[in-house]
Order: C-alpha cells, then sequence, then structure tokens
C-alpha cells in the first residue's frame, strides 16, 4: 500500500480524533468522545465452487474466503463523517476498501478519498445484500471499481443523484495517474398499490489511462470468481466511455431488475472504437421475507420471523440471465450466456447460507493471454466454444455495532 496513501487516510482519521462534537443545532459540543459516535462492523463470505468444461480441460473444485472485511464509521460532527474499512483474502494481504471523509450541508454531501465510482445498479448495492452470490459479468469486465477522488452527492427519497472525478485505485501504487469522470442518476417512481418500490436509473463514466500506464483490456470469470477468466481482450484502449441503463421492481416477497451496458474503447492501435456490451436480467421471490429498496439500491432482505425468535428464517429463489459481448470486428475477446439458479436461506438478516447453480455457454475467442489455464490452452489448440456447468455454496455472515 502506497505511504502516501496510508499518510493521506491517517490524517484524516486522526483529525476526528479531537473530542469536539456539535448537537442538532451546530453548536460545538466538547463533552463526548468520538468512540461514542463509533460503529463497528465487518462481513465474511466463505465460498465453494466446482465446475467443469464440455469441450476442454477446465476442472475446478475449490474453496476460499471470498471476503473479510473489518472497518468502522464515526461522527466528528452532526455534518461530518468517516468510513474506513480493510478487505482480508486468503493470502492473507490486506487491502483498503472504502475509505473517506464525508460532509452534509442540506440536502447535498461531499465525500473525499476512497469509494465507488457511481454506476450500476448492482454495484451500488452492497454484496451482502444481491440475492445471487456474484454480480452480473459486466460489472468486472468493465471494470466498475473503487478509486480515489471527490464526489458530490444529493437528491431525496425520490430522486437521487452522484458525480464525481477520480485518480486511480489507492492499492495501484499510482493513486493519481490517470482519471476518471463518473454519475449516476436514479428515480423512484410512486406505483399505486401496497407496499410496491420501482426503480430507474442511467450511469456513465469516461477512463483515462496515463501514457505510461497498461493499456486497458477487458475480461471476465465463469460465473464463480474461483476459477481464472475464460474471456479476455488485449490491452487495447488508452481510454473508454461506459454507459448503462438499469430497474428495478419489487412488491412483498417478488422483486426483479435489471441493467444494459455499453462500453466503447477507444483502440490505441487504430484510433477506432470498439463496442462491448453486456446485460442481465434477474428476478425471484422471498418467501418469508422481503427485498426492499432504499437510496437508488437494493437494500438489505428483511426476514418475517427469524430463526430463534419462533422462525425458520426466509428462503430466497432467484434466477439470471446474464450476457457479456467482447467481440467487435478484429478484437475477439469471445462472448458468453450465463443461466444461474439460486436458493438461499436467511436464518436471520444477517446471515445466510446459499446454493447457487449455473451453466455458461461461452465463445471463446481469440485471445489467450490472461486466460485460466485451461482455457488458454485450448484457444491456442482452436478451439472457440465452450459450455461450463457449476455450482456454488456460500456461508455468510455480517455484522454491526
Amino acid at each position: 500500500m502506497p505511504t502516501r496513501a496510508l499518510s493521506f487516510f491517517a490524517t484524516i482519521f486522526l483529525s476526528g480524533l479531537s473530542p469536539v462534537y456539535a448537537d442538532d443545532a451546530g453548536n460545538a459540543d466538547s463533552s463526548d468522545s468520538l468512540f461514542d459516535n463509533v460503529e463497528f462492523f465487518g462481513r465474511v463470505f466463505l465460498d465453494y465452487a466446482s465446475l467443469e468444461g464440455d469441450n476442454t480441460a477446465f476442472d475446478i473444485s475449490d474453496a476460499e474466503l471470498r471476503t473479510g472485511r473489518i472497518g468502522f464509521k464515526a461522527k466528528i460532527t452532526s455534518r461530518v463523517k468517516i468510513k474506513t474499512e480493510l478487505e482480508f483474502h486468503d493470502d492473507g494481504d490486506a487491502a483498503l476498501t472504502d475509505t473517506y471523509l464525508e460532509w452534509k450541508a442540506q440536502t447535498v454531501k461531499f465525500r473525499l478519498g476512497q469509494f465507488k465510482t457511481p454506476n450500476s445498479l448492482e454495484e451500488a448495492t452492497s454484496s451482502r445484500f444481491i440475492l445471487l452470490q456474484e454480480r452480473a459479468a459486466f460489472t468486472d469486465a468493465f471494470q466498475l471499481d473503487r478509486r480515489v477522488g471527490a464526489a458530490v452527492l444529493g437528491g431525496d427519497e425520490r430522486f437521487r443523484y452522484s458525480i464525481g472525478v477520480f485518480g486511480q485505485n489507492i492499492e495501484s501504487g499510482e493513486t493519481f495517474g490517470g482519471y476518471a469522470l463518473a454519475g449516476r442518476m436514479t428515480f423512484a417512481p410512486k406505483i399505486s398499490g401496497n407496499n410496491v418500490q420501482a426503480h430507474i436509473g442511467l450511469s456513465a463514466r469516461y477512463r483515462d489511462v496515463d501514457n505510461d500506464e497498461p493499456a486497458l483490456r477487458y475480461r471476465q470469470r465463469p460465473v464463480s470468481h474461483i476459477p481464472g477468466r475464460i474471456l479476455a481482450t488485449s490491452r487495447i484502449a488508452d481510454s473508454d466511455f461506459f454507459a448503462g441503463a438499469e430497474a428495478a421492481l419489487s412488491k412483498n416477497g417478488f422483486w426483479v431488475s435489471g441493467e444494459y451496458a455499453l462500453v466503447f474503447a477507444d483502440v490505441t492501435a487504430d484510433g477506432e472504437n470498439a463496442q462491448f456490451s453486456g446485460g442481465y436480467i434477474n428476478g425471484g421471490y422471498i418467501f418469508g421475507g422481503e427485498q426492499t429498496m432504499k437510496n437508488g439500491k437494493l437494500d438489505r432482505p428483511i426476514v418475517d420471523n427469524p430463526a430463534g425468535k419462533n422462525g425458520l428464517g426466509a428462503l430466497a429463489v432467484t434466477v439470471r440471465y446474464d450476457t457479456l459481448d467482447l467481440h467487435d470486428g478484429a478484437i475477439n475477446g469471445g462472448a458468453y450466456d450465463s443461466y444461474t439458479l439460486g436458493v438461499d436461506w436467511w436464518p436471520t438478516s444477517h446471515f445466510r447460507l446459499g446454493l447457487n447453480g449455473f451453466i455458461v455457454d461461452a465463445d471463446l475467442g481469440t485471445i489467450a493471454s490472461g486466460l485460466d489455464p485451461a482455457i488458454a490452452a485450448a484457444v491456442a489448440r482452436g478451439v472457440r466454444s465452450e459450455t461450463i456447468r457449476g455450482v456454488m455454496l456460500r456461508a455468510q455472515f455480517d455484522f454491526k455495532t
């Protein structure tokens, strides 16, 4: 982790240790300690996956700590808060995820630090609350990620917006090398009927890399995070533009959502654009619970009768069609369609045991670099299609104080 980045966020944190606060009227109050205003939180996802291909030597069964996180939020004043979160992986390394300072003025918030660029319903929704174990393929392939930057966020219960300017991820070593501009708008239409929630949204992002940085590329795994990639382009672009549309609807236990996204990549070699696309539609039903939406994203599922409190928890059944196309003209990074069925038991709204089964029908393309070794070897031999079947298991727990 870069020393200057650690110093930057240490300064933000230490600046909040002064025991000076404001009451609701904005008057200073030094009687409280910062730690009276701290909320600690964390999560652990443990995954197992087994996948096998029909036409290649692709055959994987393995387990991983998908994510382990610990962090805190703290109010410095009634208008200023900080958040810091560390993520741990199987290899023992730790990385900063969301780490920022936020100041609220009326209905507008100003945020400075590292956080996600404002793009996509699935990316805006916490991985704790999506009802399949992995997000749709385009979110990873088009690299919707966290970066160091500054953003303005505002709106009300129905209309929300966010726009920001960003450098690189703090772990890259080049925190301010290259840049990205991103924005998102969402609207929650009012629909007659009991307990109906609706959502529509648009988002966009422009990225540009420095001349001395590696060019952009696009690649993706077969649904599960455990194996390597099965689709990939070469490093082809020095800039790109992402545009996405999203919608969702929920009523009681039923819900449905979908997104479609395009990326226009400025190909370094010939100065032409390559166009790639991705999207999904998913939906399902929660027996004994409800999928909710809040502030332009999906929120924590409600469990009507938690286990241990005279109940059995909730059972969520989810289906998804997901598509990704990385082939345009002479650039053939492949394409795939995937079909996923998920069944999750939520004993409480903070604990989940899940099973996902899926089929991936893939055109492997012609580019072997950056792929899972078994798929790379097959592409080099001229294999152009593959069907992968797999299952994933997850045990998930999160907490907050």
